[in-house]
């Protein structure tokens, strides 16, 4: 069994359900996790992230992912994204709406949303995640609101919830959030992304059982992201680990 543990979906061409569906079997791909895509065409991503283009859209599509899953419930499961600015009252009305649906986590975009980790909306989703058993996701920005730093933070006012480190952390080695990851237990990290060099750093300093595999659909290719994995001078134990068992045991499959 293979898990791809983040892949973005829409009704778009380049991230639509078929496409990654073909693309899931030429990587051996059993299944996948999927989360709310556009919201940003990632194909300009660096405007983003210098901030010279704002988010095509705020409000996350989660209901674009339900329909999929429900469309292909061998194939996939979801993790519904939330904009904390929403408010705490629609905020986690719309995480425990997620959670009767049948999602299995939360995606947070700091980067879409402007968020700052320890904000008062964003902790109360951190609790409510621990209290439905779910993992918090989210991708990390220089930014100090919503860093490395930040994320170690609510990891540890929170030690009751599982908070999952997107694309290895912030930029191509990042070692701070390896580093937590090795330090908190309730931090992990995921893949996609991340240089062969900065996950077998991981598998070092924090172990197999803190890292699971995922592709970033559509900005890279599950095909590549594997091969990251199956080229990874570790035992095919510790490969299975990081393919599947990790994010199998998060998710409560």
């Amino acid at each position: 069994m293979i898990i791809d543990s983040h892949a973005h979906i829409s009704r778009q061409d380049y991230s639509s359900p078929e496409r990654l569906l073909d693309d899931m079997k030429t990587a051996g791909i059993d299944k996948a996790v999927l989360v709310p895509g556009g919201m940003l065409d990632v194909r300009r991503m660096t405007r983003y992230v210098t901030g010279e283009e704002k988010p095509i859209l705020t409000a996350p599509p989660n209901d674009t992912v339900l329909e999929i899953i429900r469309e292909y419930p061998d194939k996939f499961y979801g993790i519904c994204c939330i904009n904390p600015n929403d408010g705490a009252p629609a905020a986690l009305a719309s995480l425990e709406k997620a959670c009767r649906d049948g999602f299995k986590g939360l995606k947070m975009s700091p980067l879409v949303h402007e968020v700052t980790l320890m904000g008062d909306v964003v902790k109360e989703l951190a609790a409510l995640c621990g209290d439905y058993g779910i993992p918090f996701y989210t991708h990390l920005v220089i930014q100090a609101r919503a860093n490395t730093a930040a994320l170690g933070s609510l990891a540890e006012a929170f030690p009751g919830t599982n908070f999952v480190i997107g694309h290895m952390g912030f930029g191509p080695l990042d070692i701070d959030a390896i580093e937590l990851a090795a330090r908190r237990e309730n931090v992990y990290l995921e893949t996609s992304t991340g240089n062969p060099l900065s996950i077998q750093t991981a598998v070092k300093l924090a172990g197999p059982d803190k890292l699971m595999f995922g592709s970033e659909f559509p900005l890279s290719d599950p095909f590549v992201e594997k091969v990251k994995i199956d080229r990874l001078p570790i035992s095919d134990a510790d490969k299975e680990t990081i393919l599947h068992h990790t994010i199998s045991r998060l998710l409560g499959l």
